[in-house]
Order: structure tokens, then C-alpha cells, then sequence
């Protein structure tokens, strides 16, 4: 047998821990605007647009990966783009609140945080689970927050546990 006959045993394949990456990354995103939106509420409006922007991206890539959708598919398409469109008129809607003085600055980032976590939890159920744990673990990081003053330690332990359960779930789920 040569190199090419012989069956690779990872524990992890590449595609997983890509996978398991861009998960973790999306998190870490998602909780330097939280924090950010804590010491700077008005500045931190471009970053929490672009954030959206890249949930969309990221989801747009996942369904493509893990459905039978093609690249040009467009009723899916048009789908993935206005619902990530209604989180980010929500999200700016959050911001067009403080700004008018009816919502206090402290209050953006978890208000933001929260829409984020339902945006990509609602994408994760009807398109791909994976999205789902991102979201629920954005939740759970967001309420953690809200209680918990010195929150460092919690968002790295909520972060752990979502990126292990997006491996062990790949696993379950044969990488689908």
C-alpha cells in the first residue's frame, strides 16, 4: 500500500476543525462587540454591521456546504439574505434608539448580542445546526453577561463547550 491507498485516521478531519474555527471565531467576534458596545455604545454601530455581514457570509457558506443547494440557487439565496437583512434593520434599529435618547448606551451590546444569538439560532433551525450551537451559545455568553460582572472567565467556558459540542455533534451527525 502506498501513501494514497492508505486510509487516513484522524481524530479530528480537516473539515471539522475548519468548521470548529470559523465557530469559535464567530463567538470571539460576537463577544468583542458585547464588550466593546460596553465602553463605546455609539462607536461601536460599523462594527456591529459588519459583524451581521459576516454572520450572512458564514451562513450563506454553511448552507451551501451542508445542503443540497447550489451556489446559484437562487430561492435559497434570497431566503438566507432577507432574514439576515431583518437582523441587521434590528440591530440597527438598536442603535437608532440609544441615539434617540429612548434606550440607554449600556444596554446595546447585550440588546445587540441577543438579537445576534436569535438571528443565527433561527438560521441554525431551518438551515443548518451547526449555526444553532453559535447561536445558542451567543445566548447563553449574552444572559452570563448580564449577570456576571467579571465575565472573561464565563465566555471562555461557554466558548469550550460550543466548540465542543460542534465537534462531538459533527461527529454524531457523520459530519452532515
Amino acid at each position: 500500500m502506498d501513501e494514497l491507498d492508505t486510509p487516513r485516521t484522524t481524530l479530528f478531519p480537516r473539515r471539522l476543525l475548519i468548521e470548529a474555527t470559523v465557530g469559535l471565531a464567530l463567538l470571539v467576534l460576537a463577544f468583542f462587540a458585547i464588550a466593546s458596545s460596553d465602553v463605546s455604545a455609539t462607536g461601536t454601530r460599523t462594527y456591529w454591521t459588519a459583524l451581521v455581514l459576516i454572520f450572512a457570509v458564514t451562513a450563506f457558506v454553511s448552507d451551501r456546504l451542508h445542503t443540497g443547494h447550489s451556489i446559484g440557487h437562487l430561492p435559497s439565496a434570497v431566503t438566507i439574505t432577507l432574514h439576515w437583512l431583518g437582523v441587521l434593520l434590528a440591530i440597527q434599529l438598536v442603535h437608532y434608539f440609544v441615539f434617540s435618547g429612548r434606550m440607554a448606551n449600556a444596554d446595546i451590546g447585550l440588546t445587540n448580542g441577543v438579537l445576534l444569538a436569535l438571528g443565527s439560532y433561527l438560521f441554525g433551525v431551518y438551515s443548518n445546526w451547526r449555526i444553532a450551537v453559535i447561536g445558542l451559545a451567543l445566548a447563553v455568553a449574552t444572559a452570563g453577561i448580564a449577570f456576571i460582572e467579571e465575565f472573561i472567565w464565563f465566555l471562555f467556558i461557554v466558548t469550550a463547550v460550543a466548540v465542543l459540542i460542534l465537534f462531538l455533534g459533527a461527529k454524531l451527525f457523520k459530519h452532515h
